[in-house]
C-alpha cells in the first residue's frame, strides 16, 4: 500500500506541474529510469537493501518504484537550469529532497537497509543525477555535432 500511494502522488504532482512539458522530457526521463534499475539492481542483488510491500514486481525491484521514479525524473528535469553551476546546486537541492521521500518509504517500511544507511542514499541519488545530466548533456553535443556535419 505504501507505494499505491507515494506513486499516486508523485505522479499526480508530475502531471500537474510538468503539464506540457511531458513531450519535451519523457524520453530523457526513461534515462533516468534506465539508471536508477541498474543502479537498484546491484543494490538489491547485493543484499544493501530491498523492497517490500510492492504490488508487482520486475526483478527486486517493485513496478511502482519504478513509474515513481520516472515521475520525479520528469519533475527534476522539469526545473533543470541551463547553467552548470545552478545544476550542481539545483541536483543537490533535489536529492535532498529525494532522501527525505525515501526516509518517508523507509519508515513505511517499504525499504528495508539489512546493509545500508539512509544517508548513503543521498551520495547515490546526487551521483546518480549527475550521471543523467552528463548523458544529457553528451546526447545533445553528439546531436548537434551529427545536425552541423550533416550540412
Amino acid at each position: 500500500m505504501p507505494w499505491l500511494i507515494y506513486t499516486s502522488a508523485i505522479c499526480l504532482l508530475a502531471s500537474i506541474l510538468v503539464g506540457r512539458r511531458f513531450y519535451i522530457l519523457w524520453a530523457k526521463s526513461l534515462l533516468g529510469v534506465l539508471i536508477m534499475v541498474i543502479v537498484d539492481t546491484l543494490g538489491t542483488e547485493l543484499h544493501l537493501y530491498y523492497y517490500k510491500h510492492g504490488l508487482l514486481y520486475i526483478g527486486n525491484l517493485p513496478v511502482l518504484h519504478i513509474i515513481a521514479v520516472y515521475a520525479t525524473t520528469l519533475l527534476f528535469l522539469n526545473w533543470l537550469p541551463q547553467e552548470n553551476p545552478k545544476k550542481i546546486l539545483y541536483t543537490l537541492y533535489c536529492s535532498f529532497i529525494f532522501l527525505f521521500l525515501e526516509s518517508l518509504m523507509y519508515r513505511a517500511e517499504a525499504i528495508i537497509y539489512p546493509n545500508w544507511q539512509l544517508y548513503y542514499s543521498f551520495f547515490l541519488t546526487f551521483s546518480g543525477l549527475l550521471v543523467l545530466i552528463y548523458l544529457l548533456n553528451l546526447l545533445k553535443n553528439n546531436n548537434r555535432n551529427y545536425i552541423q556535419k550533416s550540412y
